[in-house]
């Protein structure tokens, strides 16, 4: 027979775990699968026997609010069509609150919204889930002596990154949009999943893929709870407010990886705002970058009622008057949503471009608005032809 000593860490150990299980049993409560997808439906679940009310907001149904109908032992379900294959968001709707799904660990956040997540595969959205081979994301500070912070960037290295072989890889500067940050791109753009996936398939080039805050103000995402700062500089407008961009991050990439570094081997491209900056920091600095992406920009097709068209020799002088100026671009990709608002605007400035005989402008639209699902394909395709052509 053990002697006490060796019997009291035991029970101690089991004591501990009974606690433990009780504690997530009691907040878990009883336990359901939601969300649950089969060949041709997809079915949410909630426990609520409180409540009188509940629907779901669905990314897939136009974020209209679906009545659900409570069953026994106070379940509400829903059972829909399943939808065609893409990554998409919900959130359940509790007597007029809005909550994230408790059974669902697939998380999202976009600014300050929080959002439960689906992965519908089978089709396009199996870019987004996990390849074989994986690269790797790292959480990166550096310096900024623009605004004088030290601020911080998220960097993917692909599978095989070698940071002391012969290799050098290229890079892509990557933007999110208005009211994102430097996790943007990598949670709710699947980046890491849609390079890994395409280099494995042979589609894409092995790059890098550094996302940056784009805030000028902010330290790093909100989640990490570091205020802003409030005397930075003041900038022409939110479109064209990211110097830094090439004043401290390109200087910092280039002395820490092992990356090409001439303009071939830089690209730089953004959803909205970053789409916006994109057009600045490319175009401004036409000798240290070759390629350009621009993803539904506002401030190509303006979405504001009565807002000025886009006058791009006024924004880039010499981009209308002086063609040979800046056509100079391996890749000048530009794209937006077929239901979104900019869409006019930025076809107008794509036909400018080719009536002046701009090289290599790729100009492609996706069915949706101004959202993710876009994003993503815009990603896609643009890493599908950069540092290729």
């Amino acid at each position: 027979m053990r002697s006490s000593r060796f019997l009291l860490p035991i029970l101690l150990s089991v004591c501990a775990w009974s606690a433990s299980a009780q504690e997530i049993f009691n907040f878990g409560r009883q336990a359901v699968v939601s969300p649950e997808l089969t060949e041709e439906t997809i079915t949410f679940r909630l426990v609520a026997n409180y409540a009188t009310e509940v629907g779901i907001q669905a990314s897939w149904a136009g974020y209209g609010v679906q009545p659900m109908t409570k069953g026994e032992r106070g379940v509400w379900s829903i059972t829909m069509p399943r939808p065609a294959s893409e990554l998409y968001t919900y959130n359940f709707v509790v007597d007029g609150i809005s909550t994230l799904d408790p059974s669902n660990t697939f998380v999202q956040r976009d600014g300050t919204r929080y959002m439960s997540a689906v992965l519908v595969d089978g089709g396009y959205a199996d870019l987004y889930k996990e390849a074989t081979h994986k690269g790797n994301l790292e959480h990166v500070w550096y310096y900024s002596a623009e605004n004088d912070m030290e601020r911080r960037m998220y960097v993917y290295t692909p599978y095989g990154y070698d940071a002391k072989g012969k290799k050098k890889y290229p890079v892509l500067y990557l933007l999110h949009g208005g009211g994102g940050d430097e996790d943007a791109w990598s949670t709710l753009g699947r980046t890491c999943q849609i390079l890994d996936n395409l280099i494995e398939q042979g589609k894409a080039v092995p790059m890098l893929v550094v996302m940056p805050n784009g805030n000028p103000n902010q330290y790093a995402a909100s989640t990490l709870q570091i205020p802003v700062k409030q005397d930075v500089r003041q900038y022409a407008s939110g479109f064209d407010n990211y110097s830094s961009l090439v004043a401290d991050i390109l200087p910092y990439v280039e002395s820490h990886y092992n990356v090409i570094k001439n303009r071939t081997g830089r690209a730089v491209a953004g959803l909205s705002m970053g789409g916006g900056q994109s057009f600045y920091i490319g175009l401004r600095n036409i000798d240290v970058f070759a390629n350009i992406g621009i993803f539904s920009s506002g401030l190509l097709g303006g979405s504001g009622a009565g807002q000025a068209a886009f006058d791009p020799e006024a924004q880039m002088p010499g981009l209308i008057s002086n063609p040979a100026k800046y056509n100079k671009l391996d890749l000048f990709y530009i794209s937006c949503g077929e239901q979104d608002n900019r869409i006019g605007g930025t076809k107008e400035f794509v036909d400018q471009l080719n009536a002046l005989g701009y090289k290599n402008v790729f100009y492609e639209t996706y069915p949706g608005g101004h959202e993710w699902k876009v994003w993503r394909r815009n990603l896609s395709a643009f890493v599908q032809k950069v540092f290729q052509l």
